[in-house]
């Protein structure tokens, strides 16, 4: 970014702030949608392919809720 001026680097900071908060609220979807799947499949004790999808679901969720808060911190840090 040597050959942007201020306002430039400002937005291109802003709009990746937007995007990783944007990561952090599918994150948070993505974990919802997977703990229900989960439950659905231990619910239907014949559903192993349901649960695994909804554990995956889970645990992919939750990867982005850390790699969000990991890169929206980075970002802060930087700026200070």
């Amino acid at each position: 970014m040597s050959g942007l001026t201020d306002e430039q680097k400002a937005a291109k900071v802003e709009h990746f702030r937007r995007l990783i908060k944007y990561r952090l609220w599918f994150g948070w979807i993505f974990s919802i949608v997977g703990a229900v799947l989960f439950g659905v499949g231990f619910k239907n004790n014949q559903s192993l392919m349901v649960m695994l999808n909804g554990f995956t679901f889970f645990a992919y969720g939750l990867f982005m809720v850390k790699q969000a808060k990991r890169a929206l911190s980075s970002v802060t840090h930087s700026k200070n």
